[in-house]
Order: structure tokens, then sequence, then C-alpha cells
């Protein structure tokens, strides 16, 4: 038996857990992830940084959310039932050995259709909150639900042998959406030879290219925690003028920026919007009766405005 159920999975953040290849590490494994990039997840995998560990109340609060959730996805699900508590967590974790790799991929609930056939008895509810739905679709449609979730539960699929499962997500408003994810065996397999890679580079010591991303500035702070008094770089001219000159743009744009919230400003007085034609160009807003500001709408689609 390949798969099986893993009675003590390493806790996150321990040594153990570090090194292998979880179903909440492959978005960031596969460049794909919104909140960690590739270079900050291999230096936490290799051992080269700790990783953050969310604080009490945000962990509670994961779980509280969880809890409420999965049980949304039974009520929508007349008949299934979901996994009881064991050991103080309703979390189960799976491992496949059959892959060429460690890996676990743990679940935030199982559900269970008592009078299903074998095969389609359990289901897997990943549990989600998010504060916007920008990077959600509707429920039915393809590509609903955000990549990186999406390989996340295709990760859980391939691990546990169970090829059915829904992400449930809260938003900012109404009740919770349902979003089934069809496991594709394509898509998995595609998934598992990245990971082969992914594991050869952490064995080889090859780490991924530098990019812009926040989570990689915090990981090359924590990769050099030191300062050497004493210690000089040199750097080629055009590499001083690159970064000057990317450093003062950032100014540059930071002005341009506040000039045109100026602008917006005078121009609406005391309106709350400013519209080109029907579409929302900015609104004036204010918080706990402080002074108004202006907060653009980036999205906001000219193309149909004639100009």
């Amino acid at each position: 038996m390949t798969i099986s159920v893993v009675a003590n999975p390493p806790q996150p953040g321990t040594s153990e857990w570090r090194r292998i290849i979880t179903a909440s590490k492959v978005p960031a494994i596969l460049g794909i992830s919104r909140f960690q990039s590739q270079y900050s997840i291999w230096h936490e995998m290799h051992g080269d940084v700790e990783p953050e560990i969310p604080d009490r109340d945000r962990m509670a609060w994961g779980h509280i959310a969880e809890a409420s959730l999965a049980d949304w996805w039974a009520y929508k699900n007349p008949g299934a039932k979901l996994n009881p508590r064991r050991a103080g967590s309703f979390e189960i974790a799976y491992t496949n050995t059959a892959l060429p790799f460690e890996n676990i991929a743990t679940l935030d609930r199982r559900g269970f259709f008592p009078t299903a056939s074998p095969g389609e008895r359990f289901h897997i509810v990943e549990c989600k909150t998010a504060m916007s739905f920008d990077d959600w679709g509707r429920p039915g449609d393809d590509d609903s639900v955000p990549a990186d979730y999406y390989a996340q539960v295709q990760f859980q699929m391939g691990v546990s042998g169970i090829h059915r499962a829904s992400a449930v997500v809260l938003g900012p408003y109404g009740e919770p959406e349902i979003h089934d994810v069809e496991f594709r065996e394509d898509e998995f397999a595609a998934i598992v030879d990245r990971l082969v890679e992914w594991q050869a580079s952490l064995d080889m010591c090859l780490a991924p290219d530098l990019d812009s991303r926040v989570s990689t500035y915090e990981t090359v702070r924590g990769l050099h925690p030191e300062i050497d008094r004493e210690g000089v770089v040199q750097v080629e001219p055009w590499q001083a003028v690159d970064m000057l000159d990317r450093i003062t743009g950032v100014d540059r744009a930071e002005a341009e920026a506040r000039a045109a919230k100026i602008e917006a400003m005078e121009l609406m007085g005391t309106a709350r919007l400013l519209k080109c034609g029907d579409v929302k160009v900015a609104d004036r807003r204010a918080r706990a009766g402080g002074k108004p500001y202006v907060q653009f709408d980036k999205k906001a689609d000219l193309s149909e405005v004639a100009s």
C-alpha cells in the first residue's frame, strides 16, 4: 500500500517538516503562489532561514474558520459526514511512498458519503478565507479557483488517492462559496515532474534566481543577519547606476502618484465619485471620521469609453 495516513505528522516549522514537500508548499515551489516566492521557499526548505509561523490568533482563527466552512459544505451536501476530531485536530495527513520524494498532503477535513460507491465515498474539503473575490471565479466556471490553491488541491488528491475535492471559501460578504475541483491525472503528473526537479535542486544546493517579490527581499535579509563593519563589496559602474536609477525611479513614481491624487481631490471637491462616462475612476473615503482621501480604481476599464 503506497498511500497511508500519517498518524503523527511533523509540525510546521520543525527541521523534519522543512525538507518534506507538503501540499501547502507546492504553489510556491511551482512559482505560482501569490504569497511566497520560489527563492523564499527554497531557502526555507534548505534550512537557511526560519519559516514564518503565523501568530496564535491567526492560527486560531484559521482553525475556527475551517470548522465553520466544513460544516457549511456538509450542510450543502445532505447525507455527507465529516471526519471527527482526532488528537485535538480535524486535519488528516496523507503520504504516498510511490512518489520519489518525501511528501505529505494535509486535508483540512475529509467528507464521507456512506451510500456512494467505494471510489467516491471520500471527499477532500479544503477551506479558505479571502479578503476579496478578485482572484476567484464563480462556482462551476472553468478556472474558478486561483491557480495556487488549485495546484495545492491537485497535489492533495494525487497524494491521498481521494479524487473528489471542493475548495470552500469565505469572502468579504455573503455566504461561503463551494468550488468543486476535478482531478486531472495529467496535471498531477506534471506537478510531480516539477517537484522531482525541485528536490534535485535542494540536494545539489542550486537555489532559484533572485526576483522582485517581497518574500524574496525578506529572505535575503534573513540570509545575512550579521553586519561586518569592515566588509566592503565592489560593484561595476553600470551596476551602481542601474540600482540607483531604480531606487530614484520609485521616488519619482511616488511623487507622480501623489500629484494624481492631489489633482483628483481638487477636481472632486466634496463629491464621492470621480467617473469617466459610466466608469468609476476613483472615490473619496475616510476612516473613523478622519480627513477624506482618494482611492483610485486600478482595474478601471476605459477601453470602451469614447475619447
